[in-house]
């Protein structure tokens, strides 16, 4: 891993947050620096996504609640309501539940 990668965050959206994203910043995968860990949450709001927009986050390819921490290196993705059914499932959640929050099971690394 270089130096670079070490400090910095790989940031993509999915659906329309990809063309939000490409919209807002040029270039889609937006490299950002980042020194320390940082949630998903908090992550959301320094880009301006509104929490309604986004029921999951992929980090380094795995299923991921909002509030996991992401590190510098890591690769993260988000993706809002409307992925549809058997991609869910694939990609390891489904459906939301009363809080609005996703179900999903989160995919261990081995």
């Amino acid at each position: 891993m270089s130096e670079q990668s070490r400090k910095t965050i790989e940031v993509r959206g999915f659906l329309h947050l990809d063309a939000a994203f490409r919209k807002k910043f040029g270039t889609i995968p937006l490299i950002m620096d980042l020194e320390e860990p940082i949630t998903g949450i908090a992550l959301a709001e320094k880009l301006e996504i509104p929490w309604d927009e986004i029921e999951v986050i992929f980090v380094n390819g795995f299923v991921q609640e909002l509030d996991y921490v992401i590190h510098p290196g890591d690769r993260v993705a988000f993706l809002p309501p409307g992925c549809p059914g058997p991609y869910r499932i694939a990609l390891g959640f489904y459906g939301k539940n009363q809080d609005n929050e996703a179900n999903f099971k989160i995919k261990k690394k081995e």
